[in-house]
């Protein structure tokens, strides 16, 4: 009984800083509320700067891989599906993985083309969008990705590395300590590609920790080893290979008392935005359920 009401004490002062998360305005001196703040309050440059890495829905699924190794985890961590210069879906890391384990051979990459595989559930907000609003119609379909379309018809990108540049603006006493514990999907090093891919599918996990270190397996990590095999052409045991045939990544260890926006600046000084603690393991989109 002590532990629930531990917890539950917890839940209400979580649910209460929550509430008062300020941000900086662009253009005033004063901080404004989350739930009051717009797109264009917080982010004005993406409204001047146009980011958007893009690819036609009719090329093939090599190309969009090698866009992908480019991209993933940096400024963006999808591809925007282009049609007739129009948006009209998202290729990520999750779509390739999802759809190879179907067809995990040379002719997935060299015949299946983005259209067949896309996800069309790509969300286009507006720069008055509040940013609540943003970050609930991301946790509504899973994805920390989005489009802003700009007053003078253009687009640009709302990726997990331009929420971290919002967590890192947030004036808030909520700690790392305070992000909701998750379960830890872990592999060891005599698994093989076919168990990791099947249990990050399965789970719709982005990634898989290395038992007892700080040591992960993402998409990028898969999608890497695909194109350094050239697309697997003339390679027929690639679910047999070991972890250990790919290239690990090593996630930052912090203090469970970061607060979050220290734990945003942070990720934004990594190549993979991956940060554990003793209890939790964090990634951008452990920001979206916590400010959502």
């Amino acid at each position: 009984m002590l532990n629930l009401r531990n917890k539950l004490c917890k839940n209400d002062i979580y649910r209460g800083v929550r509430r008062y998360v300020l941000f900086p305005d662009s253009e005033n001196q004063k901080n404004i509320r989350l739930d009051t703040c717009s797109i264009e309050d917080i982010l004005p440059h993406l409204l001047v700067y146009s980011s958007i890495a893009t690819i036609e829905s009719k090329e093939k699924m090599w190309v969009a891989t090698s866009m992908l190794v480019r991209f993933l985890e940096t400024f963006t961590n999808n591809l925007v599906t282009m049609e007739n210069e129009t948006p009209v879906g998202m290729l990520g890391g999750q779509e390739v993985v999802g759809e190879f384990v179907k067809n995990p051979t040379h002719s997935f990459f060299s015949d299946i083309t983005v259209q067949n595989i896309m996800n069309k559930n790509l969300y286009i907000a507006s720069p008055t969008t509040r940013v609540n609003e943003l970050l609930k119609k991301m946790q509504q379909i899973q994805r920390d990705f989005a489009l802003v379309h700009n007053d003078d018809g253009n687009y640009s990108t709302i990726s997990a590395r331009r929420l971290l540049q919002v967590g890192a603006l947030c004036d808030t006493h909520m700690k790392v300590s305070d992000i909701p514990l998750k379960s830890i999907l872990t592999f060891n090093r005599d698994d093989t590609i076919d168990t990791i891919i099947t249990q990050m599918v399965q789970n719709k996990a982005d990634i898989l920790i290395l038992e007892n270190t700080p040591q992960f397996i993402n998409y990028q990590t898969i999608l890497e080893k695909i194109v350094e095999l050239n697309y697997l052409e003339d390679i027929d045991n690639f679910f047999d290979l070991k972890s250990t045939a790919l290239n690990l990544k090593t996630g930052k260890i912090i203090s469970e008392n970061t607060t979050i926006s220290d734990m945003c600046k942070i990720m934004l000084g990594m190549k993979y935005s991956f940060v554990i603690t003793l209890n939790n393991v964090l990634t951008p989109w452990d920001l979206i359920r916590t400010l959502s």
